[in-house]
């Protein structure tokens, strides 16, 4: 991880997220009424406004409209890949008792674009999430990974297959149980993790088990990180807080299993229904950070 200011680059979505939870046990064929909350989101945004609390950040996406510039955060510069803004989002519904249910897209425009253009970066962490095209997404990893290191962050098991080819180019990945289950073929978390290290050893890996267990995997060791013990109100979004946490305070060079309890407590703290806006917010997640356990296997 390189260190030194303003070294984030992210590369990937922004739109509205509408996160919608059922009032009652859902009626199937009927109507069903629902709370809602919406806000800016997209995988690499997501990063990137965690990171923004932090250090500057250059982002990299389709164009966007006048309301969502209004909402990003001034430590962001926002750089468009195309020319003309098309609207987009993201909608997840989740049950009376805040459990996940499904997930909903209107994102091709990220998939369908093909004349985008690729920046010129050098001397960057440059975080990718897969929403753009496999075309795309190898062009500019093969391209940038010569002069930068590339951090990818899946976006979902059906995205997850376009970075099969490049996993030599790749120096860090985020994956949950069933991406890393869909790009390596496996059932067992721990043998994916070898299969990826295998094939490079070089790679970082992160992997996500919902409120069971986060696994890191190097060339060193494989550790398996217990989170803490929290009521979940929205798990949208938590990985990424997960991801940003963790590419920072390497960044920072602090020691492993320090980032590890502090990644996996702000992971658990935004599914907590909480964000770290405040200086206040990091210390909580801090505090919670002394109830993670860490197991070397």
């Amino acid at each position: 991880m390189l260190k030194s200011k303003n070294i984030f680059v992210c590369i990937g979505a922004i739109h509205h997220d509408y996160l919608l939870n059922l009032k009652k046990n859902i009626i199937k064929f009927r109507s069903n009424q629902i709370t809602q909350k919406s806000r800016i989101g997209g995988v690499a945004y997501n990063i990137a406004e965690l990171l923004s609390n932090f250090v500057d950040v250059n982002f990299y996406s389709l164009a966007i409209n006048e309301e969502i510039r209004k909402k990003i955060s001034k430590k962001i510069y926002f750089h468009q890949v195309n020319k003309k803004y098309t609207d987009r989002y993201y909608l997840a519904l989740s049950d009376n008792n805040n459990k996940f249910l499904l997930g909903l897209a209107n994102t091709d425009e990220y998939e369908n674009n093909k004349s985008l253009k690729i920046p010129n970066i050098k001397n960057k962490n440059i975080i990718f999430d897969l929403n753009f095209s496999r075309t795309y997404l190898e062009k500019s990893i093969n391209k940038l990974s010569k002069k930068n290191k590339i951090i990818i962050c899946a976006t979902s098991v059906h995205k997850v297959i376009k970075i099969k080819r490049i996993i030599n180019n790749i120096d860090f990945i985020f994956l949950n149980k069933a991406e890393l289950f869909k790009v390596t073929n496996s059932s067992d978390i721990i043998i994916g993790v070898k299969k990826i290290l295998k094939q490079n050893n070089n790679i970082k890996i992160v992997v996500t088990n919902s409120k069971n267990s986060v696994i890191f995997g190097s060339s060193e060791f494989i550790k398996k990180i217990k989170p803490p013990s929290i009521k979940v109100v929205n798990e949208n979004g938590a990985g990424d807080a997960l991801a940003a946490m963790m590419l920072y305070l390497l960044s920072k060079e602090k020691k492993i299993d320090d980032i590890l309890k502090t990644s996996v407590s702000c992971g658990s703290y935004y599914a907590s229904g909480n964000s770290l806006t405040t200086k206040s917010d990091y210390l909580k997640i801090k505090n919670l950070s002394r109830e993670v356990k860490i197991q070397k296997i």
